[in-house]
């Protein structure tokens, strides 16, 4: 059974294989750098199998460009969020879906909330959210 916290800290990990992107398990009061990933929990269900044989963690991952050329940032963006590439990070995921934990299994469902208007710490980028899953063993 994976703990939340071993869960974030473990696609810090992998995110870490990523050049240039910084992984957060929180939004830092001070010293934002971008590219930058969000790992934000959403929901744990702890009882998906019977008697807690499976919990599913759900994440957003914020993930965001500095805005200085919207056309650059944009394309900086799309190589992190699409579904395969270097600097997929649905593909690092899927390549490393245990995020080297025991008894876990991680997979990106979807992309949503595309926008050209984030700001971080006072910081003008564009973003998107990834939508993640994880699968872990329960325990009664």
């Amino acid at each position: 059974m994976a703990t939340l916290a071993e869960i974030t800290d473990g696609m810090k990990t992998v995110l870490s294989n990523i050049s240039g992107l910084r992984c957060y398990d929180n939004v830092p009061d001070m010293g934002l750098n971008f590219p930058a990933a969000f790992i934000v929990p959403t929901e744990i269900e702890f009882d998906l199998a019977m008697q807690r044989g499976t919990d599913l963690y759900t994440f957003d991952m914020l993930v965001a460009v500095q805005r200085a050329d919207s056309r650059n940032a944009q394309d900086k963006l799309d190589a992190f969020i699409t579904g395969s590439g270097s600097s997929s990070i649905r593909q690092v995921i899927y390549n490393n879906r245990s995020l080297g934990l025991s008894e876990t299994d991680a997979r990106v469902t979807n992309m949503t909330n595309y926008a050209a208007d984030v700001n971080l710490n006072g910081i003008d980028g564009i973003g998107a959210t990834l939508n993640i899953e994880v699968y872990t063993k329960g325990s009664s």
